[in-house]
């Protein structure tokens, strides 16, 4: 069998199955049709992840006296969690790319002051910081950019385990 692309590329794709019949194939990454179908995933739970984080973000919970910020703690385990899912259906970085491009664009509208105040995420009421709004900021750029370093550190260091 005759491959059209360049060995470079041939390398970062799994080699083929070395038995017949084994269940085992290989999924298509890089065509066009594929990388369209990644990135409208990206889009669809960016959205998702986008009005979650920043409707649930102030959520709170006392325990024991403490107030545990549980809005928080749910949007980052909700951005990893889908970062870990756009990887595992896809096999690829990029759709965790568009996500965490998209996110900041997607927020953009909720950051800023309307006629009656701050929006969605105010950084200052009454003079007191609003920390919230910016780790929440923070959780839906940086969690993704995260995901992407440690697959490329981890799968650089499969290939020299090799």
């Amino acid at each position: 069998m005759t491959s059209t692309q360049p060995p470079t590329e041939r390398a970062h794709r799994p080699a083929p199955s070395a038995r017949a019949g084994d269940g085992r194939r290989e999924v298509d990454t890089d065509s066009l049709a594929a990388r369209f179908a990644q990135a409208a995933m990206a889009i669809v739970l960016a959205i998702v992840s986008v009005l979650l984080l920043l409707t649930t973000h102030r959520m709170q919970l006392t325990v024991l006296g403490a107030e545990l910020p549980v809005g928080l703690l749910f949007g980052a385990a909700f951005q990893t969690l889908t970062c870990v899912f756009l990887w595992a259906a896809t096999g690829s970085r990029f759709p965790l790319l568009v996500l965490g491009c998209l996110w900041g664009v997607l927020a953009t509208p909720f950051l800023g002051e309307g006629a009656g105040g701050g929006v969605l995420l105010p950084a200052v009421i009454a003079d007191v910081p609003q920390l919230s709004g910016w780790i929440v900021q923070g959780i839906g750029l940086i969690i993704p950019f995260l995901v992407v370093g440690l697959l490329t550190v981890v799968g650089r260091a499969r290939s020299r385990a090799r």
